[in-house]
């Protein structure tokens, strides 16, 4: 794979350019990561990486086994730092940084430094990997695998030697690890170097590497298999080719995840809205001008087409063909590694442009629409609406040692048992919650394998509420009203009343004395 050189940087550009794409995306990430609410997924982050090595095992062999290896980097990372808001975004934010620096030296390879430079700054500011990089989750992990798998693969090509395979092979069983659907990256990787007609021993070293990462990854593979929930929305979601093909087009690349309806003013939330359909307009024209400019070059500027297209393309459209056909396992966060082809195409397309006063103009307003859906991202109640830090100061400011705490279910349990319940802002916020009594608790999540432990309703422990004086209900805006109702008319039936209420964007408290 041939480099592309038509420019040449001064020493110094080439020495510091890779330290300021990382700090710069660093920063990205970074700001305003303290000051965002936890939420429901980063909970879940929390209760993994704060359980024994046996415990995480025990999890991992029931739910969320595509997440392990990020769990086990939390594990460390969380006894050594805290799950403070910021420390735990921390390791996202220094990956989107090593993703962007991956790019560039990819790029660097086989564009002009310029281009380098424009598409590393883009895979720092494209939305999907701006809340990537802002969330404690594993999805950035994906991308900065997926690059630089990438770029190991176009230095074997060039210059071969078995460990320049063997390093690949690694990198790409790594990124199968962190997301499974790398394999799918890996399956590019393959059209990609038969596209460029390359010789058949270096088609062999592919092969024997490729083989190398699918068999240690098999394992996982598998178990994830059997936890095929865990890849996309689930039972009953929406599988209909419009709906799917909507959020490839917009939501994989130029939306990321958004903040609730509550959380935000009704013009701002109109205003990310519409950035985010001009943002995808303006990106996918920008790559298709990239593409076409590309494709009328020469054939060795062709090769990062030939990288690019089926990175993106192959594992997004065989996994929507799947949810549409079979089961809604398409989640665009999933596709977080697509993001840097995107960049790079991106950036293509920028330095295809004639400088004209037009044309200036279009990428100031692209630039624009990027940086309010960004900012979109990084108000308070950002993740999904969630006020949990705000509620968590409720409790910590209101409540006293030994008052009680209901943690409602979520859903309408046909049994006494309980699985999933509010209690998982007790997981992101433990301090506010240490002192108090856990009403309906049976089994930890811990002792159980699960996320969420073992509950019971409140009606089966009625005869239990007379030990308490002072009861705090917490329920999110997604929680059945009859659940809700049905607690409440038990609480006041027992002697007590409702004495304060605080609501949020997501949550309600209700505090109740008898």
């Amino acid at each position: 794979m041939a480099t592309d050189v038509v420019e040449a940087p001064t020493t110094a550009v080439r020495r510091w350019a890779p330290y300021g794409v990382f700090f710069g995306a660093l920063l990205v990430g970074m700001i305003p990561a303290w000051s965002i609410s936890l939420w429901t997924d980063e909970s879940v982050t929390i209760s993994a990486a704060t359980r024994s090595w046996e415990q995480l095992w025990a999890l991992l062999a029931n739910v969320d086994a595509v997440h392990g290896m990020y769990y086990a980097i939390m594990v460390v990372w969380t006894n050594v730092f805290g799950t403070d808001e910021f420390l735990l975004r921390l390791p996202s934010a220094l990956a989107a940084g090593g993703t962007a620096v991956g790019v560039y030296a990819l790029t660097r390879r086989l564009a002009a430094p310029s281009t380098a430079l424009i598409a590393a700054a883009l895979a720092a500011i494209l939305p999907r990997m701006a809340w990537a990089g802002i969330e404690a989750r594993p999805f950035v992990f994906s991308a900065l695998l997926a690059v630089w798998a990438t770029w190991a693969l176009v230095v074997a090509d060039d210059r071969g030697g078995a460990w320049r395979w063997v390093r690949y092979g690694a990198l790409g069983a790594l990124g199968v690890a962190s997301n499974i659907y790398l394999a799918l990256l890996i399956i590019a990787h393959g059209i990609t170097l038969l596209v460029l007609r390359r010789s058949r021993r270096a088609l062999g070293a592919f092969l024997v590497a490729a083989v190398g990462a699918a068999v240690v990854t098999s394992p996982l593979l598998l178990l994830a298999r059997s936890q095929q929930g865990q890849l996309g929305t689930g039972i009953g979601a929406d599988r209909s080719i419009g709906f799917i093909l909507r959020r490839i087009v917009v939501n994989q690349l130029f939306l990321g995840e958004t903040p609730s309806s509550e959380a935000s003013p009704r013009w701002f939330e109109l205003a990310w809205q519409a950035s985010a359909l001009v943002a995808a307009a303006l990106g996918i024209l920008l790559a298709v001008a990239g593409i076409v400019r590309r494709a009328h070059a020469d054939d060795d500027k062709k090769t990062v087409l030939a990288l690019c297209i089926p990175w993106i393309l192959l594992p997004t459209a065989l996994i929507a063909a799947y949810a549409v056909a079979i089961a809604p396992v398409y989640q665009p966060r999933y596709f977080t590694f697509t993001a840097p082809a995107a960049a790079i195409l991106i950036a293509l397309g920028l330095r295809a442009l004639p400088r004209r006063w037009y044309t200036l103009a279009g990428v100031a307003v692209f630039a624009v629409a990027l940086l309010v859906v960004d900012v979109s991202q990084r108000i308070p109640y950002a993740k999904s609406g969630s006020d949990w830090a705000a509620a968590s100061a409720v409790i910590a400011e209101r409540a006293e040692q030994g008052d009680a705490v209901l943690f409602e279910p979520r859903y309408d349990y046909p049994d006494d048992d309980v699985f999933v319940t509010s209690r998982r802002i007790a997981t992101a916020y433990p301090g506010a919650f240490e002192e108090l009594v856990d009403l309906t608790i049976r089994e930890t999540g811990a002792e159980t394998g699960t996320l969420d432990g073992r509950s019971v309703k409140l009606g089966a422990i009625e005869s239990e509420l007379s030990a308490h004086d002072r009861i705090w209900v917490l329920y999110g805006r997604n929680h059945p009203e009859s659940v809700v109702e049905r607690d409440e008319e038990l609480l006041i039936s027992s002697g007590f009343q409702q004495a304060t209420t605080w609501r949020g964007p997501h949550t309600t408290i209700v505090e109740y004395t008898k």
